[in-house]
């Protein structure tokens, strides 16, 4: 690759190492070629960062069905647990909309609002314990991948991931005793009549920022790691199979959030939208309809992966 200037090489960065040490010096041949000196375009750019995607997507089984069909389970259920972090920052968001929604929800709609409440956060509770227990369960072959010097390999991802949760837990910090020098309405968004609350506001989406970042980055430690120890087979059929409950229980969560959204939005839109209580409202939340669908594409994610899991065992039980 020394034709290809360090920016272009780069760009194969998007590429499984693998990958770039069977065909890199070939293909940054081929992009000097086509770019004949040129920059290369944000166009060009996304195309190679997609090609790359796709192939590391291949290689670890997440696409195509080339490879083992035991490789293609293990990356299956590393799908869901993605799918599965995504929806975490979901439910963090809609735990944040519904505070203390008993108080403004009439009589009358309040036992379907409070039952699909208790049904998100029980679900919470019991995948968060799948994955939990799926992580135990890998536990025993991590140790054996660190006894073997497997450390160096993920050493960057988790100390990446960790230097996140230190400015996590700072952000969290001052949040919290932001938080406490304000009233519940100041804190709760009731901006139009306590206007210092902005800076609440600011801090708040800042923090979840950083939160997100650190829920993202931990995941991508768990998957770098799952994919290279060795897990006895019993192992990996056990975590497909907390990977499908995991999944069921994010589609139920998601169908209980839009019974919440429309018990609420019917009687009780003001609250949504964080105006005088009985003032006229409309039921549409931005705030919640963006909570809804990252929550949609979560479930979208792990149905792929369950989809893939289930074609996955049928191919080993037919071998």
């Amino acid at each position: 690759m020394n034709a290809a200037t360090p920016d272009r090489s780069g760009l194969l960065k998007w590429y499984p190492s693998r990958w770039r040490e069977r065909y890199g010096e070939e293909m940054a041949a081929v992009m000097e070629d086509f770019l004949d000196g040129r920059p290369p375009s944000r166009r060009f750019r996304a195309s190679i960062a997609w090609a790359g995607l796709r192939e590391r997507g291949h290689e670890t089984g997440l696409f195509g069905d080339s490879g083992p069909a035991g490789a293609r389970l293990r990356a299956a259920c590393l799908l869901v647990l993605c799918a599965w972090s995504a929806f975490v920052v979901a439910g963090a968001s809609f735990a944040k909309i519904a505070e203390n929604f008993d108080l403004a929800v009439p009589a009358h709609a309040r036992a379907l609002a409070a039952d699909s409440w208790y049904t998100v956060s029980l679900g919470a509770v019991v995948a968060g314990t799948f994955v939990l227990v799926g992580a135990a369960m890998a536990m025993p072959a991590f140790v054996r991948f660190l006894r073997s010097g497997g450390w160096p390999s993920v050493r960057g991802h988790v100390v990446r991931a960790a230097s996140s949760s230190i400015v996590a837990v700072a952000a969290a910090s001052g949040l919290v005793a932001l938080a406490h020098t304000l009233t519940p309405a100041e804190r709760n968004g009731a901006l139009l009549y306590h206007p210092v609350v902005w800076y609440y506001l600011v801090a708040f989406i800042a923090t979840a920022l950083v939160v997100g970042v650190s829920l993202a980055l931990w995941t991508a430690a768990a998957v770098a790691t799952a994919s290279r120890i060795v897990l006895p087979e019993g192992v990996v059929s056990a975590e497909a199979v907390l990977a499908l409950a995991v999944a069921g229980g994010m589609v139920l969560m998601t169908a209980a959030t839009a019974l919440w959204w429309g018990a609420i939005g019917s009687s009780a839109a003001w609250y949504l939208q964080g105006v005088r209580p009985g003032s006229p409202a409309s039921a549409v939340s931005t705030n919640l309809a963006a909570t809804m669908a990252l929550m949609v594409l979560a479930c979208a994610v792990a149905s792929y992966g369950v989809v893939r899991i289930l074609r996955s065992w049928s191919e080993l039980r037919l071998a």
